[in-house]
Protein backbone atom coordinates (compact mmCIF):
# COMPACT_ATOMS: atom_id res chain seq x y z
CA UNK A 1 0.00 0.00 0.00
CA UNK A 2 1.27 3.11 -0.75
CA UNK A 3 1.86 5.96 1.67
CA UNK A 4 0.02 8.82 2.38
CA UNK A 5 2.69 11.23 0.42
CA UNK A 6 3.08 8.74 -2.19
CA UNK A 7 -1.11 9.62 -2.69
CA UNK A 8 -1.19 12.28 -2.93
CA UNK A 9 1.82 12.52 -5.39
CA UNK A 10 0.10 9.69 -7.66
CA UNK A 11 -3.43 11.68 -7.16
CA UNK A 12 -1.91 15.35 -8.21
CA UNK A 13 -0.01 13.40 -11.16
CA UNK A 14 -3.02 11.58 -12.69
CA UNK A 15 -4.87 15.05 -12.62
CA UNK A 16 -2.50 16.74 -14.23
CA UNK A 17 -2.33 14.26 -16.84
CA UNK A 18 -5.81 13.98 -17.69
CA UNK A 19 -7.58 17.41 -17.37
CA UNK A 20 -11.19 16.09 -17.69
CA UNK A 21 -10.62 13.17 -15.48
CA UNK A 22 -13.09 12.46 -12.27
CA UNK A 23 -11.61 10.78 -9.48
CA UNK A 24 -14.75 8.16 -8.47
CA UNK A 25 -13.17 5.70 -5.29
CA UNK A 26 -11.79 7.71 -2.65
CA UNK A 27 -13.87 6.83 0.62
CA UNK A 28 -11.60 4.20 1.38
CA UNK A 29 -8.63 6.90 1.26
CA UNK A 30 -10.47 9.31 3.47
CA UNK A 31 -11.10 6.55 5.67
CA UNK A 32 -7.46 5.34 5.95
CA UNK A 33 -5.71 4.90 9.29
CA UNK A 34 -2.92 6.94 7.96
CA UNK A 35 -4.54 9.24 6.70
CA UNK A 36 -6.90 9.75 10.20
CA UNK A 37 -3.75 10.01 11.80
CA UNK A 38 -2.16 13.07 9.61
CA UNK A 39 -5.30 14.58 9.82
CA UNK A 40 -5.45 14.34 13.42
CA UNK A 41 -1.79 15.34 13.86
CA UNK A 42 -2.79 18.52 11.96
CA UNK A 43 -6.00 19.54 13.67
CA UNK A 44 -4.32 19.00 17.12
CA UNK A 45 -1.01 21.32 15.59
CA UNK A 46 -4.09 24.31 15.21
CA UNK A 47 -4.97 24.21 18.91
CA UNK A 48 -8.41 24.94 18.09
CA UNK A 49 -11.59 25.76 20.58
CA UNK A 50 -14.30 23.01 21.04
CA UNK A 51 -17.21 22.98 19.14
CA UNK A 52 -20.90 22.47 19.96
CA UNK A 53 -20.29 18.91 22.03
CA UNK A 54 -17.97 20.64 24.08
CA UNK A 55 -14.82 18.18 23.44
CA UNK A 56 -11.87 19.68 23.42
CA UNK A 57 -8.45 17.88 21.90
CA UNK A 58 -7.35 17.45 25.32
CA UNK A 59 -10.58 15.22 26.59
CA UNK A 60 -9.85 13.34 23.05
CA UNK A 61 -6.48 12.44 24.23
CA UNK A 62 -7.20 11.72 27.59
CA UNK A 63 -9.69 9.18 26.31
CA UNK A 64 -6.90 7.83 23.68
CA UNK A 65 -6.64 8.89 20.33
CA UNK A 66 -6.23 5.75 18.57
CA UNK A 67 -9.81 4.54 20.17
CA UNK A 68 -11.41 7.60 18.88
CA UNK A 69 -9.92 7.60 15.61
CA UNK A 70 -10.64 3.44 14.93
CA UNK A 71 -14.15 4.45 16.28
CA UNK A 72 -14.37 7.44 13.43
CA UNK A 73 -12.93 5.44 10.61
CA UNK A 74 -16.28 2.23 11.37
CA UNK A 75 -18.62 5.03 11.12
CA UNK A 76 -16.91 6.54 7.52
CA UNK A 77 -16.97 3.31 6.71
CA UNK A 78 -20.68 2.19 7.72
CA UNK A 79 -21.79 5.00 6.91
CA UNK A 80 -23.57 6.17 10.48
CA UNK A 81 -20.69 8.87 10.61
CA UNK A 82 -22.82 12.15 11.49
CA UNK A 83 -22.00 15.82 10.74
CA UNK A 84 -22.51 18.29 13.55
CA UNK A 85 -23.49 21.99 14.00
CA UNK A 86 -21.07 24.48 13.80
CA UNK A 87 -20.85 27.02 17.06
CA UNK A 88 -20.54 30.87 16.08
CA UNK A 89 -18.08 33.25 17.05
CA UNK A 90 -17.16 36.93 16.40
CA UNK A 91 -13.70 38.16 16.50
CA UNK A 92 -12.89 41.56 16.08
CA UNK A 93 -11.73 42.30 12.61
CA UNK A 94 -8.17 43.88 12.32
CA UNK A 95 -9.78 48.00 12.40
CA UNK A 96 -11.61 46.70 15.18
CA UNK A 97 -14.59 48.31 14.08
CA UNK A 98 -16.67 45.42 12.64
CA UNK A 99 -16.94 41.52 13.89
CA UNK A 100 -15.99 38.70 12.04
CA UNK A 101 -18.08 35.45 12.36
CA UNK A 102 -16.36 32.17 12.65
CA UNK A 103 -18.35 28.93 12.31
CA UNK A 104 -15.87 26.28 14.72
CA UNK A 105 -17.34 23.07 13.97
CA UNK A 106 -16.60 20.13 16.41
CA UNK A 107 -12.95 18.34 16.60
CA UNK A 108 -14.54 15.19 15.10
CA UNK A 109 -15.59 17.25 12.43
CA UNK A 110 -12.22 18.72 11.76
CA UNK A 111 -10.57 15.68 11.60
CA UNK A 112 -12.84 14.52 9.05
CA UNK A 113 -12.72 17.46 7.20
CA UNK A 114 -8.67 17.07 7.50
CA UNK A 115 -8.75 14.09 6.40
CA UNK A 116 -10.92 14.66 3.19
CA UNK A 117 -8.78 17.53 2.34
CA UNK A 118 -5.53 15.39 2.39
CA UNK A 119 -7.39 13.14 -0.72
CA UNK A 120 -9.04 15.96 -2.76
CA UNK A 121 -6.64 18.99 -2.61
CA UNK A 122 -3.81 17.28 -4.59
CA UNK A 123 -6.45 16.95 -6.81
CA UNK A 124 -7.31 20.33 -7.32
CA UNK A 125 -4.06 21.52 -6.81
CA UNK A 126 -3.48 20.30 -10.85
CA UNK A 127 -5.89 22.86 -12.17
CA UNK A 128 -4.57 25.87 -9.75
CA UNK A 129 -2.83 29.07 -11.51
CA UNK A 130 0.30 29.76 -10.55
CA UNK A 131 -1.06 33.33 -9.78
CA UNK A 132 -3.55 32.05 -6.70
CA UNK A 133 -1.20 32.08 -3.70
CA UNK A 134 -3.51 31.76 -0.69
CA UNK A 135 -3.85 28.52 1.48
CA UNK A 136 -2.15 26.19 -1.03
CA UNK A 137 1.30 24.02 -0.16
CA UNK A 138 4.50 25.47 -0.58
CA UNK A 139 2.53 28.68 -1.45
CA UNK A 140 2.83 32.16 1.26
CA UNK A 141 2.09 35.47 1.51
CA UNK A 142 5.72 36.24 0.84
CA UNK A 143 5.18 34.53 -2.45
CA UNK A 144 1.92 36.46 -3.20
CA UNK A 145 4.00 40.26 -2.05
CA UNK A 146 7.33 39.34 -3.72
CA UNK A 147 5.17 38.80 -7.27
CA UNK A 148 3.69 41.87 -6.85
CA UNK A 149 6.82 43.32 -5.92
CA UNK A 150 8.36 41.88 -9.21
CA UNK A 151 5.86 43.13 -11.38
CA UNK A 152 5.78 46.89 -10.19
CA UNK A 153 9.55 46.33 -11.26
CA UNK A 154 8.33 45.69 -14.28
CA UNK A 155 6.25 48.86 -14.72
CA UNK A 156 3.06 47.57 -14.17
CA UNK A 157 2.36 50.50 -12.11
CA UNK A 158 -1.73 50.78 -12.65
CA UNK A 159 -2.62 49.12 -9.74
CA UNK A 160 -6.51 47.76 -9.36
CA UNK A 161 -7.44 47.14 -5.76
CA UNK A 162 -9.99 44.23 -5.34
CA UNK A 163 -12.22 43.32 -2.64
CA UNK A 164 -15.57 41.42 -2.94
CA UNK A 165 -18.40 42.09 -0.83
CA UNK A 166 -18.54 38.87 2.06
CA UNK A 167 -17.02 36.50 -0.14
CA UNK A 168 -16.99 33.53 2.68
CA UNK A 169 -20.70 34.72 3.15
CA UNK A 170 -21.86 34.75 -0.13
CA UNK A 171 -20.67 31.42 -1.68
CA UNK A 172 -23.00 29.46 -3.89
CA UNK A 173 -23.56 26.11 -2.75
CA UNK A 174 -25.07 24.87 -6.08
CA UNK A 175 -21.99 26.29 -7.88
CA UNK A 176 -19.15 25.07 -5.26
CA UNK A 177 -20.69 21.62 -5.62
CA UNK A 178 -20.99 21.59 -9.37
CA UNK A 179 -17.06 23.00 -9.46
CA UNK A 180 -16.29 20.05 -6.93
CA UNK A 181 -18.11 17.48 -8.83
CA UNK A 182 -15.78 18.53 -12.02
CA UNK A 183 -13.53 16.37 -10.12
CA UNK A 184 -14.73 14.22 -7.43
CA UNK A 185 -16.95 11.57 -8.28
CA UNK A 186 -17.41 9.70 -5.24
CA UNK A 187 -21.10 10.01 -3.58
CA UNK A 188 -20.04 9.88 -0.35
CA UNK A 189 -17.66 12.70 -0.39
CA UNK A 190 -19.74 14.62 -1.92
CA UNK A 191 -22.45 14.03 0.44
CA UNK A 192 -20.40 14.53 3.13
CA UNK A 193 -19.74 18.17 1.67
CA UNK A 194 -23.04 18.69 0.88
CA UNK A 195 -23.96 18.36 4.79
CA UNK A 196 -20.66 20.61 5.90
CA UNK A 197 -22.14 23.72 3.65
CA UNK A 198 -25.82 23.46 5.42
CA UNK A 199 -24.23 22.43 9.05
CA UNK A 200 -26.58 24.40 11.44
CA UNK A 201 -24.98 27.14 12.89
CA UNK A 202 -25.63 27.65 17.25
CA UNK A 203 -25.27 30.87 18.16
CA UNK A 204 -27.33 32.72 21.46
CA UNK A 205 -29.33 29.00 22.02
CA UNK A 206 -30.76 29.17 18.33
CA UNK A 207 -29.93 27.30 15.60
CA UNK A 208 -29.77 28.41 11.56
CA UNK A 209 -29.54 26.88 8.76
CA UNK A 210 -27.45 28.80 6.14
CA UNK A 211 -28.33 29.04 1.97
CA UNK A 212 -24.74 30.21 1.35
CA UNK A 213 -21.44 30.58 2.14
CA UNK A 214 -18.84 28.37 4.08
CA UNK A 215 -18.05 28.87 7.69
CA UNK A 216 -14.63 30.70 8.20
CA UNK A 217 -13.25 28.34 11.05
CA UNK A 218 -13.62 25.25 9.33
CA UNK A 219 -10.61 23.36 8.43
CA UNK A 220 -11.89 22.72 4.90
CA UNK A 221 -13.29 26.17 3.97
CA UNK A 222 -10.13 27.67 2.66
CA UNK A 223 -9.87 24.96 -0.02
CA UNK A 224 -13.41 25.79 -0.81
CA UNK A 225 -12.90 29.27 -1.25
CA UNK A 226 -9.71 28.23 -3.86
CA UNK A 227 -11.90 25.65 -5.46
CA UNK A 228 -14.56 28.19 -6.23
CA UNK A 229 -12.17 31.16 -7.15
CA UNK A 230 -10.26 29.06 -9.56
CA UNK A 231 -13.19 29.76 -11.74
CA UNK A 232 -12.50 33.23 -12.05
CA UNK A 233 -8.85 32.36 -12.07
CA UNK A 234 -9.22 30.27 -15.32
CA UNK A 235 -11.84 32.66 -17.18
CA UNK A 236 -9.30 35.41 -16.85
CA UNK A 237 -6.53 33.09 -18.25
CA UNK A 238 -9.14 32.03 -21.25
CA UNK A 239 -9.69 35.79 -22.11
CA UNK A 240 -5.88 36.13 -22.41
CA UNK A 241 -6.18 38.97 -19.62
CA UNK A 242 -2.62 38.32 -18.41
CA UNK A 243 -0.81 37.53 -21.76
CA UNK A 244 1.82 40.68 -22.10
CA UNK A 245 1.10 41.05 -25.61
CA UNK A 246 -2.60 41.74 -24.80
CA UNK A 247 -4.15 43.43 -21.93
CA UNK A 248 -0.78 42.44 -19.88
CA UNK A 249 -3.08 42.44 -16.71
CA UNK A 250 -1.19 40.86 -13.82
CA UNK A 251 -3.71 38.71 -11.35
CA UNK A 252 -2.17 38.13 -8.21
CA UNK A 253 -4.58 36.50 -5.81
CA UNK A 254 -4.07 35.32 -2.23
CA UNK A 255 -7.54 33.37 -1.34
CA UNK A 256 -10.47 36.92 -1.38
CA UNK A 257 -7.91 39.29 -1.59
CA UNK A 258 -6.34 40.43 -4.67
CA UNK A 259 -4.86 42.61 -7.05
CA UNK A 260 -4.44 43.44 -10.54
CA UNK A 261 -1.24 45.22 -12.12
CA UNK A 262 -1.07 46.55 -15.88
CA UNK A 263 0.73 49.07 -17.37
CA UNK A 264 -2.13 49.73 -19.83
CA UNK A 265 -4.00 53.15 -19.36
CA UNK A 266 -7.67 51.71 -19.15
CA UNK A 267 -7.52 49.77 -16.08
CA UNK A 268 -10.67 50.81 -14.82
CA UNK A 269 -11.75 48.88 -17.62
CA UNK A 270 -10.10 45.89 -16.55
CA UNK A 271 -12.18 46.68 -12.97
CA UNK A 272 -15.61 46.64 -14.72
CA UNK A 273 -14.55 43.22 -16.56
CA UNK A 274 -13.62 41.90 -13.28
CA UNK A 275 -17.08 43.01 -11.67
CA UNK A 276 -18.95 40.79 -14.96
CA UNK A 277 -16.99 37.61 -14.30
CA UNK A 278 -18.18 37.73 -10.12
CA UNK A 279 -21.37 38.46 -11.09
CA UNK A 280 -21.15 35.59 -13.03
CA UNK A 281 -20.12 34.06 -9.83
CA UNK A 282 -23.30 35.73 -7.53
CA UNK A 283 -20.68 37.36 -6.09
CA UNK A 284 -20.47 41.54 -5.67
CA UNK A 285 -17.23 44.18 -6.13
CA UNK A 286 -17.03 46.23 -3.03
CA UNK A 287 -17.12 49.83 -4.75
CA UNK A 288 -16.00 51.39 -1.43
CA UNK A 289 -12.74 49.00 -1.00
CA UNK A 290 -12.19 48.78 -4.68
CA UNK A 291 -10.45 50.90 -7.24
CA UNK A 292 -7.84 51.97 -9.12
CA UNK A 293 -4.16 53.20 -7.89
CA UNK A 294 -1.73 54.92 -10.27
CA UNK A 295 1.65 54.46 -7.90
CA UNK A 296 3.69 57.75 -7.84
CA UNK A 297 6.24 59.18 -5.27
CA UNK A 298 2.71 60.31 -3.62
CA UNK A 299 0.47 56.80 -4.16
CA UNK A 300 0.68 53.57 -3.04
CA UNK A 301 -1.44 50.58 -1.63
CA UNK A 302 -1.60 47.97 0.82
CA UNK A 303 -2.04 44.26 0.36
CA UNK A 304 -1.52 41.57 2.07
CA UNK A 305 -0.33 43.60 5.44
CA UNK A 306 2.13 45.29 2.77
CA UNK A 307 2.30 48.95 2.18
CA UNK A 308 3.86 49.08 -1.74
CA UNK A 309 5.13 52.33 -3.21
CA UNK A 310 7.51 53.83 -6.03
CA UNK A 311 10.08 56.68 -4.83
CA UNK A 312 13.12 58.05 -6.96
CA UNK A 313 16.25 56.66 -6.21
CA UNK A 314 18.87 59.31 -6.46
CA UNK A 315 21.57 56.68 -6.76
CA UNK A 316 19.66 54.45 -9.61
CA UNK A 317 18.26 57.73 -11.18
CA UNK A 318 15.26 56.22 -11.48
CA UNK A 319 11.87 54.97 -9.86
CA UNK A 320 12.18 52.44 -7.32
CA UNK A 321 9.69 50.11 -6.08
CA UNK A 322 10.19 49.59 -1.69
CA UNK A 323 7.65 47.13 0.13
CA UNK A 324 6.81 47.76 4.16
CA UNK A 325 5.06 46.91 6.65
CA UNK A 326 1.79 49.08 6.48
CA UNK A 327 0.34 51.33 8.86
CA UNK A 328 -2.68 48.85 9.80
CA UNK A 329 0.37 45.76 10.29
CA UNK A 330 2.27 48.15 12.80
CA UNK A 331 -0.68 48.53 14.35
CA UNK A 332 -1.80 45.29 15.17
CA UNK A 333 1.66 44.30 16.44
CA UNK A 334 1.73 47.39 18.99
CA UNK A 335 -1.90 46.44 20.12
CA UNK A 336 -1.12 43.10 20.60
CA UNK A 337 2.08 43.71 22.40
CA UNK A 338 0.08 46.05 24.57
CA UNK A 339 -2.38 43.06 25.62
CA UNK A 340 0.85 40.77 26.11
CA UNK A 341 2.54 43.48 28.69
CA UNK A 342 -0.67 44.91 30.07
CA UNK A 343 -0.47 45.81 33.41
CA UNK A 344 -3.24 44.15 34.97
CA UNK A 345 -0.71 41.16 34.79
CA UNK A 346 1.75 42.91 36.81
CA UNK A 347 1.09 40.49 39.94
CA UNK A 348 0.42 37.06 38.07
CA UNK A 349 2.80 37.22 35.16
CA UNK A 350 6.84 37.03 35.53
CA UNK A 351 9.09 38.67 33.21
CA UNK A 352 10.43 35.43 31.76
CA UNK A 353 6.76 35.05 30.73
CA UNK A 354 6.47 38.36 29.61
CA UNK A 355 9.85 38.08 27.38
CA UNK A 356 8.67 34.70 26.05
CA UNK A 357 5.30 35.93 24.81
CA UNK A 358 6.79 38.98 23.48
CA UNK A 359 9.44 36.61 22.11
CA UNK A 360 6.69 34.39 19.68
CA UNK A 361 5.14 37.84 18.41
CA UNK A 362 8.52 39.50 17.71
CA UNK A 363 10.00 36.36 15.75
CA UNK A 364 6.87 35.26 14.57
CA UNK A 365 6.45 38.91 12.92
CA UNK A 366 9.75 39.77 11.53
CA UNK A 367 9.97 36.76 9.89
CA UNK A 368 6.81 37.35 7.77
CA UNK A 369 8.28 41.10 6.95
CA UNK A 370 11.70 40.09 6.86
CA UNK A 371 11.63 39.99 2.44
CA UNK A 372 10.59 43.41 2.82
CA UNK A 373 12.24 47.00 3.47
CA UNK A 374 11.39 46.71 7.14
CA UNK A 375 14.34 48.36 8.53
CA UNK A 376 12.96 51.93 9.77
CA UNK A 377 9.78 49.87 10.76
CA UNK A 378 11.81 47.37 12.74
CA UNK A 379 13.70 49.73 14.52
CA UNK A 380 10.80 51.96 15.96
CA UNK A 381 8.95 48.42 16.74
CA UNK A 382 11.85 47.54 18.65
CA UNK A 383 12.34 50.80 20.69
CA UNK A 384 8.30 50.49 21.38
CA UNK A 385 8.64 46.83 22.61
CA UNK A 386 11.49 47.59 24.89
CA UNK A 387 9.66 50.56 26.21
CA UNK A 388 6.59 48.70 26.91
CA UNK A 389 8.01 46.21 28.47
CA UNK A 390 10.55 48.20 30.63
CA UNK A 391 7.13 50.08 32.09
CA UNK A 392 5.82 46.71 32.84
CA UNK A 393 8.68 45.56 35.05
CA UNK A 394 9.00 48.85 36.45
CA UNK A 395 5.16 48.97 37.60
CA UNK A 396 5.80 45.24 39.02
CA UNK A 397 8.63 45.99 40.95
CA UNK A 398 7.60 49.78 41.67
CA UNK A 399 9.82 52.48 40.20
CA UNK A 400 11.91 53.20 43.37
CA UNK A 401 13.38 49.80 43.01
CA UNK A 402 14.03 49.53 39.72
CA UNK A 403 15.60 51.52 37.01
CA UNK A 404 15.08 52.44 33.57
CA UNK A 405 18.69 51.17 32.86
CA UNK A 406 18.38 48.05 35.21
CA UNK A 407 15.23 46.89 33.24
CA UNK A 408 17.37 47.65 30.26
CA UNK A 409 19.87 45.48 30.90
CA UNK A 410 17.83 43.04 32.06
CA UNK A 411 15.90 42.38 28.95
CA UNK A 412 18.75 42.57 26.86
CA UNK A 413 20.96 40.39 29.09
CA UNK A 414 19.30 37.49 30.76
CA UNK A 415 16.17 37.60 29.70
CA UNK A 416 16.86 37.29 26.26
CA UNK A 417 14.72 39.80 24.09
CA UNK A 418 14.81 39.09 20.79
CA UNK A 419 15.21 41.69 17.84
CA UNK A 420 13.15 42.76 15.11
CA UNK A 421 16.03 41.81 12.71
CA UNK A 422 16.49 44.56 9.50
CA UNK A 423 18.01 42.33 7.36
CA UNK A 424 16.20 42.77 3.66
CA UNK A 425 16.46 39.67 1.97
CA UNK A 426 14.30 40.28 -1.17
CA UNK A 427 15.60 38.55 -4.40
CA UNK A 428 17.41 41.63 -6.30
CA UNK A 429 17.31 39.67 -9.76
CA UNK A 430 13.85 40.44 -9.71
CA UNK A 431 14.95 44.12 -10.84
Amino acid sequence: MKSLGELQVSLNLAAKVNRNRKFYSLRDKVSRMDVLWEAWRKVRANHGAAGTDRQTIEDIEGQRVEQFLLQLQKELLDGTYKVQCVRRVYIPKPKGKKERPLGIPTVRDRVVQQAVKLIIEPIFEADFQPFSFGYRPDKSAKDASSEVYKYLNYGLTNVVEVDIKGFFDHINHSKLLSFVMERIADGYIIRLIRKWLRAGVVYMDSVSYPLEGTPQGGVISPLFANVFLNKLDTMWTALGMNRRDAHNAQLVRYADDMVILTDRKYASNILGLLEQLLVGLDLELSTEKSGVVKLNGKNGFDFLGFRFTRRYDGRKGKDVTRFFPSQEAKSNYRRKLCEIASTRYCSVKSERQLVDEANRLILGWSSYFNHSNANGAYQRLQLFTERRLIYFMRRKHRPKFLSIDTCSKALNGRLGLSKLFGRISYTRSLL
